[in-house]
């Protein structure tokens, strides 16, 4: 007789459904709360970067201007609107050592003429030495630029100390056709620029607007894009208050410009705008600082600048 044994349950066990389907929430909730982590964090970055970019192109800007404004010559804005500065200032400053002929003066420049920026050159100004006011006259290096040849050895004659630096001495031509007086020998003669400084249309994002630079008969350059439409330039004349536009004589009376500007860059969803670096930069307050978001220049402060006078 055979006996019959009980079959014994199954020692393999396996997840049910619902252990399986609770399995797949957790999983996909620990996922997506990763991932939004890790899209929050790159979102962040991203706003960052951006913030960091629209920082560094203000820098740049008010950096730039802030050399060019700060050499500004005496009464040397010539063009003073919301939208449009002009200004000049030293290229170089030279010295007369002699004079031969009517027209020509032999002049010391540290450096000789590779220390001239000859694109640049606007124009020469005399300081008559009595007054100590400049005589300007708008003009190009090609129409007083002279042979230096015989400079140093005319100096020479003059006194001049020349041994080992004749390259520093340069003739200066014409002066009898543009000045209504000759400088003397020992006279102070600057050649100078005339920057101009334009916010417009940026051609980089038309639907923002760009700062532009140009010289004396050069064109406009873009040099900082990304600024809104309430940008402008505004002048102050004495007392605490300024004015978006100066006219006239009373361009003679300005003493601090500034630009006022928001710089903005898009978001880094292709959103709306959401970074926004406000833009202050002036010129003839107290201190000098230059920070992230906002500089200011001074011509009359010791500390950080130089007059000519």
């Amino acid at each position: 007789m055979v006996a019959l044994r009980d079959a014994a349950p199954s020692a393999r066990a396996g997840f049910t459904l619902v252990e399986t389907l609770i399995a797949l929430v957790l999983s996909s909730f620990i996922i997506g709360l990763v991932s939004h982590t890790f899209l929050v964090q790159n979102q962040y970055y991203s706003t960052q970067t951006l913030r960091s970019g629209v920082q560094d192109n203000v820098r740049v800007a008010t950096e730039l201007m802030a050399r060019e404004i700060r050499t500004t010559m005496e009464d040397g804005v010539i063009v003073a609107g919301a939208r449009t500065l002009t200004l000049r200032s030293p290229v170089t400053m030279t010295v007369v050592c002699s004079r031969i002929g009517a027209p020509n003066l032999d002049v010391f420049n540290e450096g000789g003429e590779s220390q001239i920026d000859t694109a640049e050159v606007a124009g020469i100004a005399a300081r008559d030495p009595s007054t100590g006011a400049w005589e300007v006259v708008n003009t190009t290096w090609d129409n007083v630029n002279g042979s230096a040849s015989a400079s140093a050895g005319n100096c020479a004659d003059g006194g001049a100390d020349t041994v080992g630096v004749a390259a520093d001495f340069h003739r200066l031509r014409r002066f009898n056709l543009l000045l209504a007086s000759l400088p003397d020998e020992g006279d102070v003669v600057m050649l100078f620029r005339e920057t101009t400084f334009k916010i417009q249309t940026s051609q980089l994002d038309t639907t923002t607007l760009g700062l532009f630079r140009g010289v004396y008969g050069g064109a406009l350059v873009e040099f900082a894009t990304g600024i809104d439409t309430t940008a402008q330039f505004q002048y102050r004349t004495g007392g605490s208050t300024y004015a978006d536009t100066i006219f006239g004589s009373a361009l003679a009376d300005i003493d601090a410009v500034r630009i006022l500007a928001y710089a903005c860059k898009r978001a880094p969803t292709g959103g709306q705008d959401d970074i926004n670096v406000r833009v202050v930069g002036q010129r003839g307050a107290e201190e000098c600082p230059i920070d992230p978001v906002a500089a200011s220049y001074s011509r009359s402060s010791s500390s950080c600048s130089s007059r000519y006078r």
